[in-house]
């Protein structure tokens, strides 16, 4: 009896029926496993690429952070003649902008906070912005472009005084000569003047391939 049943015509065709679908099932797992390895390897390759670009850009920064130093190391170079004064060409401030958004990023506040234009788009990327403040030149650095804001953390402009309170180191250091407490013949006198210079911060915004845009913050004194 069994063996009629195998036997029957109508069975066999039931029977490839059932294997078809199942195989066609194993086919369309097959190809979204594909589709979905394809996708996550794609991914991988974009993520390590944007990763690298970040890096380029933040090792960029550098550079830009050397001339923002050399600037204050000579500051008759700048358009005021003067770290005591702003000079927004130049992207420097003498007073320490406590509200700036310098990324553009904060959403929201309670108080209308300062923008950089760094695209030069009069700061459209601040929300509300209370003032737009002016960058230094840009300056292509291994083909990123690079700008900085310096801003020296006192309340106000002009000399250092009593009323106009500036960020400084708890200790004053001595810098007279280059070789700090080193004394060598034909070279600087040994340093004996007290320097109370404020810190200063240095911004700098760093744009590279496809976008990629990298932030980096210094705080330095002389």
């Amino acid at each position: 009896m069994n063996r009629n049943l195998v036997r029957n015509p109508e069975l066999r065709l039931s029977q490839r029926g059932m294997s078809l679908l199942f195989s066609l099932l194993a086919l369309t797992a097959l190809s979204l496993a594909a589709v979905a390895l394809v996708r996550s390897v794609n991914t991988s390759s974009q993520v390590i690429g944007n990763l690298g670009f970040k890096q380029d850009a933040t090792s960029a920064a550098g550079s830009a952070t050397e001339l923002a130093i050399a600037l204050l190391r000579a500051p008759t170079t700048l358009a005021s003649a003067s770290l005591e004064a702003d000079s927004p060409a130049d992207g420097y401030y003498a007073t320490s902008l406590e509200l700036l958004d310098a990324t553009g990023r904060r959403s929201s506040s309670a108080t209308p906070l300062a923008g950089v234009d760094w695209d030069g788009d009069n700061c459209a990327n601040v929300a509300s912005a209370s003032s737009c403040l002016q960058a230094s030149p840009a300056v292509s650095a291994n083909g990123n472009s690079t700008q900085f804001v310096i801003s020296r953390l006192c309340q106000g402009t002009g000399p250092l005084s009593g009323t106009n309170i500036c960020a400084k180191p708890a200790a004053a250091s001595l810098s007279d000569a280059v070789q700090r407490g080193e004394v060598r013949v034909g070279t600087e006198l040994r340093p004996s003047k007290l320097v109370t210079s404020p810190y200063y911060r240095i911004i700098v915004r760093t744009k590279g391939a496809r976008n990629t845009v990298s932030f980096t913050e210094t705080i330095v004194h002389f």
